[in-house]
């Protein structure tokens, strides 16, 4: 089992690039940041396959991931409805930046409301799941840029914290203490997309 779990572990590492922000790096910088107790959210994408892989739940109902239908736009809330739900619990979401995009200004309702979320963006100013799968089928990348962003400036915009990072030190320092924190939190995490063409 041992065994198994090493090759299934060294897999999910493949295209991982030294000196970069690779989307495997983001998932297991946020969970070793992640304290007992904490409920993950994500998003639909490419993120969410990473995550889904390797983020071990400590307890029942600790991890939400939409399914089945797989509705973008579903992280943010659905971080937001969690801590709602259980305020003793820290909350981490991990969203992709079109699902964000989506659901973003929910994140000013949890300034006011006083939510202490943390939502973690994939920044790669793509549609990443649609691209890949365009180009599988032979075609050019449609209408899956998303260039231009700025979610730090966006977060100050709703009252909440903003960080960017896009570096592993940088993200580690950006989580460091998340769970203690008394405002919501939108770190961009500026990942390079090229290991999920390894991976998907």
């Amino acid at each position: 089992m041992a065994a198994h779990r090493s090759r299934l572990h060294a897999a999910w590492l493949a295209g991982r690039a030294e000196g970069r922000l690779n989307p495997s790096d983001v998932v297991a910088i946020a969970r070793e940041a992640a304290p007992p107790g904490t409920i993950l959210t994500t998003d639909v994408g490419s993120h969410k396959i990473m995550a889904g892989q390797v983020w071990q739940a400590s307890e029942p109902r600790s991890v939400l991931i939409p399914n089945g239908l797989s509705a973008m736009g579903f992280g943010v809330p659905a971080a937001i409805a969690a801590r709602l739900t259980r305020p003793d619990r820290p909350v981490i979401a991990l969203v992709g930046d079109g699902g964000f995009a989506m659901a973003a200004t929910e994140m000013r309702i949890a300034s006011t409301l006083g939510v202490p979320v943390t939502v973690v963006v994939f920044a790669d100013n793509s549609l990443n799941r649609i691209e890949l799968r365009q180009q599988l089928m032979g075609y050019p990348p449609t209408a899956t840029r998303m260039d231009g962003m700025d979610l730090v400036t966006l977060a100050e915009a709703m009252d909440c914290d903003g960080i960017r990072a896009d570096s592993p030190a940088a993200l580690e320092k950006a989580l460091d203490g998340f769970a203690t924190r008394s405002r919501p939190l939108i770190v961009e995490a500026r990942v390079d997309p090229a290991q999920y063409e390894t991976q998907f």
